[in-house]
């Protein structure tokens, strides 16, 4: 296939090349001079399994012959000539087993890390173990670096990896770096021994990793041996080649440039890049575009040649022609004007590929392109965690962590993988839906197997239904909890066991939808990993399995390679180095996205990686620019990024800064024209985009609405706080009584302000109903017992119970010694009392429950209302909050019955907020009987059928939030528009 050679073979795909068609290409016309037996002898090594698929697929596409042996590097491993090597070491065990090394060296020295980062930390060990072994660096090589200058997290680090020590032993079985590494190690030393004198090719590899690019260098060196480089560039001149030598005096030199690893595996080689013979032998050496690229890559230390070889790129309207720059303004602005650019290729049949590592641009792409019912083909699929049976998993693992409070147990039962084994989920819908609105309005925030069975046989109908329904709720996932430390295993089988029956339902007999399809066959494949390996985890808590798991199926993808539309591909870097399209998109060409920032390495900073042989963040970025450099040479491109972040404006690429500043510096080049050439062909896909997100006709905005049903459609009956919202917020009133719309409570129930106030009016209640004298020396001791009475019933929130314990304890002695001197002449007739009273002139009924109600020895009234929050002040009692002003008028006309009708003396706001001070009634300046007319003006004007209810007509804050104001459509219009009353009579 090869004529003899005194230097290894080395070839290079010219950038701008689809490099498996190239590929392909060469190998057929070498074919062509070979026997078919000998060209089944061939073995051609390339670098993916989508590579692999690609060239078999090129090869089944034309004349028929014998395929080579078309393998991975991988692949290696299994052949019958090494199986002697011992088998590596399933990645999930090695992690497993670091972990618990790491938690009993955290056991041991706590100081070194907080116990929660005990999987973390083994992660990130058990990745610096794979490095170390695919770069063949000994852990002695880690523990005798040049530490001067390093602080004491060196020692810290070092007590870590000196834990791995044992995996590096001779005897220690291998991980899968490591098996690679004697792999590869063992095959070359049989080729030293016995040369194969049959074809052996390496394409597609850039040789970034140690173990990869020794076989590399071993393969070029065969009777029979080549390597195929892909993406080299042709156009750079020989001195900047030199230019990318590593550096001898320590610094970092160019590993970040993009035909570094090239020149690597050159010089490794005894060869100059320049010489490389193109494949195949007729390719293109350079184009217009690739000479302007190569120029903009250059090295920054030799970017003034820009100044001196600028000038020879000539009119550059050809090297951009087939060039457009989107600068969206918005991420979603980008993924919007991408997937219209994908259209029209699919429109016009072309193959287009988004090339990105922004996972969240290429779904909000893929969300786009939804619109127009077109499914890219994703190479990378969808996480498993994103899955349905992930999300159901990861559901169940956390009520295994946590007590199931409500917002967690409706989450679960609404899954659809939830009672999945019935043909028919409405009836658990239904149910759900039912159980949804009970605990909203009644709670518990806590769900017990007694409150669910308790609201099972409240029902009337369908009731032994919901009794079943509500008794497998209980028994599955109000049970599960046990917060004690367990076996790995154990957790395993209890996670199993509980997901399958909530699966499965209360009647079902098998494990419905969980492991069904490519998801559920995936993360059941996942669960069965961790449950093989589970003995190597030893013992953790609930919360440490939960995250345990999440990370795991974090690691699993899923893919449907017959969903995809053949027209539209979404590719990772690593699939678009061996490929290309007719229309290539590269999205999110920012810094920090492309290239990525660097992961932080919490064992070796970067000098010490140096020394020791590791990889540097600069390999990695050079690979990222690589990857671009490949893909920009493409025929027709379009460059994409987001000017803004949902956060702050975002920094391009630094390649992007590099090309737009040699197009903005060759002005008699015509690269000013042409760079705003490519800007403007970008703008068009921007403002297509949003021209298809606006409206075809403006919809006005909604008017103030001041509806004004007819009368006997009012409410006729309202409580003295409603009053308040009538005058403040008419509209909510019209919402609530005309509508019926009431306000759903929130299903995560939290402590909030009303909750604290409900339970103070409770303390307070049970210590007038108690009769705790305020004098005796123990009333404070038995306050606060009383406090921790209804603390516990009512708030199931530790941390807050202790906090609010200390509020209530704050203004205890306080309400105490005011409590003496309101006892000094006075008797409590009743607490929480109820009271109602209907006008004379009007059909109105007022309504009201007041907090306490004394009487005087004199026989007069004082009313009192706790208040946690402000008082509202004397103005704002006569204007709006009428509550106490209308509970005197109705106490004066024996609107409550325990009290009688009795003289309002006083009525008072006390105050047992960040203030404790009193706010009283202004009763003197509101007398009852002046009240009494207001109020009565007041409702005879509001069963006017003319008057509406405006919204928000008098809110104390624009900063206030209503439970009605989506109904009215605020937003739309402001407090300074004008009311529309609409007639709904």
């Amino acid at each position: 296939m090869f004529e003899r050679s005194a230097t290894p073979r080395v070839f290079a795909v010219p950038l701008g090349a689809d490099f498996s068609t190239s590929l392909y290409d060469g190998l057929r016309a070498r074919f062509r001079a070979m026997p078919p037996e000998a060209v089944a002898q061939v073995e051609v090594f390339v670098n993916t399994r989508r590579m692999q698929r690609r060239l078999t697929e090129l090869f089944h596409r034309d004349d028929a012959l014998l395929l080579p042996r078309i393998r991975l590097v991988t692949d290696l491993g299994t052949d019958v000539a090494l199986q002697d090597i011992p088998p590596a070491v399933a990645p999930l065990r090695r992690r497993l087993e670091v972990a618990q090394l790491v938690k009993g060296l955290l056991e041991v020295d706590p100081t070194l890390a907080a116990q929660t980062a005990a999987f973390d930390l083994a992660d990130s060990l058990v990745d610096l173990m794979g490095e170390m072994q695919g770069e063949d660096v000994p852990p002695d090589a880690i523990a005798g670096l040049n530490l001067t200058d390093q602080s004491g997290h060196w020692e810290r680090a070092l007590a870590f990896i000196n834990l791995v020590q044992r995996y590096f032993a001779e005897d220690a079985q291998p991980d899968v770096e490591g098996r690679q590494r004697r792999v590869v190690e063992a095959q070359i030393a049989r080729w030293a021994d016995s040369p194969p004198q049959h074809p052996i090719i390496v394409a597609g590899s850039t040789g970034s990793r140690g173990t990869t690019l020794k076989f590399m260098q071993a393969v070029a060196q065969l009777p029979q041996g080549a390597v195929i480089l892909p993406g080299v560039d042709m156009d750079m001149p020989g001195a900047v080649w030199d230019r990318l030598s590593p550096a001898e005096d320590g610094a970092y030199g160019a590993e970040d440039h993009p035909q570094y690893r090239f020149k690597i595996i050159c010089d490794g080689l005894g060869l100059d890049p320049t010489d490389l013979p193109p494949w195949p032998s007729d390719a293109p050496r350079g184009t217009a575009r690739t000479a302007l690229i190569s120029l903009s890559m250059r090295p920054a230390p030799v970017t003034d040649q820009w100044i001196t070889d600028g000038p020879a790129l000539g009119n550059l309207e050809a090297a951009t022609a087939r060039l457009s720059m989107i600068e969206a303004p918005t991420p979603r602005a980008e993924a919007d004007a991408i997937a219209l650019r994908l259209r029209l290729a699919v429109e016009e049949g072309q193959t287009a590929a988004l090339i990105s590592p922004d996972r969240m641009l290429t779904r909000q792409v893929t969300a786009a392109l939804d619109r127009w019912r077109i499914v890219p083909d994703d190479s990378a699929g969808l996480p498993l965690q994103l899955t349905a049976p992930g999300r159901f998993l990861r559901h169940v693992a956390d009520a295994l962590c946590e007590p199931v409070d409500a917002e967690r147990l409706l989450v679960i039962l609404r899954h659809p993988l939830c009672n999945s084994d019935q043909s028919d989920r409405g009836p658990h819908t239904l149910l759900t839906n039912a159980l949804e609105l009970h605990l909203r309005r009644h709670g518990p925030p806590y769900p017990t197997r007694e409150s669910m069975m308790a609201w099972a046989e409240e029902s009337t109908e369908g009731r032994a239904e919901r009794v079943a329904w509500a008794d497998w709720i209980s028994r599955t996932l109000l049970t599960a909890q046990d917060p004690s430390e367990r076996a790995l295993d154990t957790f395993v089988r209890n996670h199993l066991q509980l997901a399958q029956s909530l699966a499965a339902g209360p009647a079902g007999t098998d494990t419905g939808e969980l492991w069904r399809k490519a998801a559920g066959r995936e993360a059941l494949r996942v669960m069965g990993d961790v449950q093989t390996h589970a003995e190597a985890g030893g013992a953790m808590t609930p919360r440490e399995y939960r995250d345990l798991i999440g990370s795991i199926l974090a690691t699993g993808e899923v893919r449907d390679r017959d969903a995809g539309h053949p027209q539209v591909l979404i590719w990772g870097t690593l699939e678009a180095r061996v490929q290309s399209a007719d229309l290539v998109i590269l999205g999110g060409l920012n810094e920090g996205t492309w290239p990525e920032a660097p992961a932080p390495d919490p064992w070796l900073n970067r000098p010490l990686r140096k020394q020791a042989g590791l990889l540097l963040p600069e390999r990695r970025i050079g690979l990222s620019a690589h990857d671009y450099q490949q893909a920009v040479c493409a025929d027709e491109v379009v460059l994409s990024r987001a000017v803004r972040s949902d956060e702050a404006e975002t920094v391009p690429s630094r390649w992007i800064n590099r090309l737009t500043n040699l197009l903005g510096g060759l002005g008699a080049q015509n690269g000013p024209a042409c760079l705003t050439a490519m800007k403007a062909r970008g703008q068009v896909w921007l403002d297509m985009a949003e021209r298809i997100a606006t409206p075809d006709h403006q919809i006005d905005p909604a008017p103030r609405p001041s509806p004004a049903p007819p009368t006997d459609a009012r409410p006729t009956q309202l409580s003295v706080t409603q009053i308040g919202t009538l005058i403040r917020d008419p509209y909510a009133i019209y919402g609530r009584k005309v509508l019926k719309l009431n306000a759903l409570d929130p299903l995560a129930k939290t402590a909030d302000a009303p909750l604290r106030g409900v339970i103070v009016h409770a303390v307070l209640e049970q210590f007038i109903t108690r009769r705790i004298d305020p004098h005796d020396p123990g009333a404070l001791r038995q306050m606060l017992q009383i406090t921790d009475e209804v603390l516990a019933d009512r708030c199931p929130w530790p941390a807050v119970r202790v906090q609010w314990r200390a509020r209530i304890a704050r203004f205890l002695p306080h309400f105490l010694r005011e409590e003496q001197e309101r006892q000094l002449d006075t008797t409590n007739i009743g607490v929480e009392l109820w009271g109602e009273m209907k006008l004379n002139r009007t059909d109105f009924k007022l309504v009201a429950k007041a907090d306490r109600i004394d009487k005087t020895d004199a026989g007069e009234a004082l009313i009192y209302d706790y208040k946690t929050g402000t008082p509202p002040s004397a103005k704002q009692q006569k204007q709006f909050d009428l509550q106490l002003l209308l509970e005197a008028v109705m106490v004066e006309k024996g609107g409550f019955k325990d009290v009688g009708a009795l003289r309002t003396q006083n009525a008072v706001y006390i105050g047992l907020g960040s203030k404790l001070a009193n706010q009283p009634a202004p009763l003197d300046e509101e007398p009852t009987h002046e009240t009494e007319r207001r109020f009565e003006e007041l409702i005879r004007k509001w069963m006017d059928p003319a008057k509406g209810y405006t919204s928000r007509r008098a809110n104390e804050s624009i900063k206030f939030e209503g439970d009605y104001d989506h109904l009215a459509r605020y937003g739309e219009w402001g407090e300074t528009d004008d009311p529309v009353i609409e007639d709904l009579s």
